[in-house]
């Protein structure tokens, strides 16, 4: 079977042609073109969980900030933020009382370009305030959460009337899924947080975080979200053609889990047993490596320990520019990180947590990348082997793993969840973890 990339602009890189016998399957979401996305929408507004329509819950008065994602997510914004601005004149409130702010977390501040995509007829309409998150001068002490991690974020929250977060709800490494409190911890806040959980989150695997949306971490950043005032959402599930199937609005808890249980249905890919090689793409989590690791995440729930991944991802912009610490550190064993961390006097705690979660996989399989955006040495640094197509990263992974080895192929690793039934029915939510204490 011929398997392409949907990545236009690098065919170097594939198709590459699996063989009938050893494919175990091509399992991904997929595109739900009987879906009515206007109707989905005007569900969701009408409809909102545990909250009055946006309409009620806003008064006239008041000055409402709206956190918006960033270019790294395709969330379609475009096409909701008319909504909601219509909901927000309805209540009453003014243009000039109005304000977003991007949440982008740790990603680079979004191009002009880039922002004119995200918003749509509505730039230019509105104040668009940018998040720094090493800015400190920026933010504001909202408190601490019950376990005394300090809650700091944009002081825009704090100036604020209304705060709401508009965002999508996707499988997530870290946070079970996105969406709801995400929008605020980590898009819009310090680097406390984004340093708690993130280190938190390596010290699991993949298996036991990913679709889990009670998550101790998704657990924290709500409590967080709370303090610091985020007080509604409107949240899609998008297929993957970028269109909203799924739509919540309301409580930043409740509706967040009615929208995770939309996204397993739309991003769930069940396989029946874990392969010997998997290959997936990272699409559209493909910018750098720093993205690109969402399909190593998803691909490690589906291959067998000692087996070999395959991470197909253009990578344009390289490794992670934001996190210079990803390959000056390079790869380590998980084991030597949480020493390394331990000791103390690390910086840039959140970098040397992405490296804690490839660890994992590297530790267990034998990992292969192809990515014109990542240098060969690179590759190797992070615990890769290189590979300059599809077709030869698959050759080496046979080679190591025989001719009859089974092969999974998963389609749109950046946003799928790959459920392998017959784990399913054991795994419990903390099976699988591993507990490291958090750095004094």
């Amino acid at each position: 079977m011929k398997i392409d990339f949907p990545y236009p602009g690098y065919e170097n890189i594939a198709p590459v042609e699996v063989p009938d016998a050893q494919l175990m399957g091509v399992f991904g979401p997929r595109a739900w073109h009987d879906t009515d996305e206007a109707a989905v929408l005007r569900e969701g507004f009408q409809h909102p969980i545990e909250a009055p329509p946006l309409r009620e819950a806003v008064r006239a008065r008041d000055r409402v900030l709206i956190l918006i994602d960033d270019a790294t997510r395709a969330t379609p914004t475009d096409r909701i933020l008319p909504l909601v601005l219509d909901e927000l004149h309805a209540a009453g409130v003014p243009d000039d009382r109005i304000e977003l702010l991007q949440a982008p977390g740790t990603h680079r501040p979004m191009s002009d370009a880039e922002l004119r995509g995200k918003l749509g007829k509505c730039y230019g309409r509105y104040r668009v305030h940018e998040h720094r998150y090493q800015d400190r001068s920026a933010l504001h002490d909202f408190g601490r959460t019950r376990d005394g991690t300090p809650v700091t974020a944009n002081r825009l929250l704090r100036d604020a009337d209304f705060v709401l977060g508009v965002g999508a709800i996707l499988p997530h490494r870290v946070k079970g899924f996105s969406g709801g409190a995400k929008i605020a911890f980590p898009g819009v806040s310090g680097p406390e947080m984004m340093d708690r959980n993130q280190w938190e989150a390596s010290m699991h695997m993949s298996v036991t975080v990913m679709g889990v949306a009670e998550n101790p971490m998704r657990l924290r950043m709500e409590e967080a979200a709370a303090l610091a005032g985020l007080r509604y959402i409107v949240n899609v599930v998008y297929d993957i053609e970028r269109r909203a199937v799924g739509c919540v609005t309301g409580d930043v808890v409740a509706a967040h889990r009615a929208g995770c249980a939309r996204a397993r249905e739309v991003y769930g890919a069940h396989l029946p047993t874990r392969a010997d090689i998997v290959l997936i793409d990272s699409h559209s989590a493909d910018r750098d490596f720093w993205q690109s690791a969402k399909g190593a995440y998803a691909g490690d729930v589906a291959v067998k320990t000692g087996g070999s991944l395959i991470l197909v991802a253009p990578n344009p912009e390289g490794v992670a520019s934001n996190h210079k610490n990803v390959l000056e550190i390079g790869y380590r064993p998980h084991a030597e990180l949480v020493s390394l961390v331990q000791a103390g006097g690390m910086e840039d705690l959140v970098g040397i947590a992405i490296l804690a979660d490839v660890a994992q996989i590297v530790d267990r399989a034998d990992c292969i990348m192809v990515s014109p955006g990542v240098k060969p040495e690179e590759a190797r640094r992070l615990g890769f082997r290189h590979a300059a197509s599809a077709a030869e990263a698959l050759r080496m992974a046979r080679e190591r793993q025989g001719p009859k080895a089974s092969i999974a192929v998963l389609r749109y690793g950046g946003h799928v969840l790959p459920i392998v039934d017959d784990e399913a029915a054991e795994l419990g939510a903390a099976a699988g973890a591993r507990e490291a204490a958090w750095p004094a």
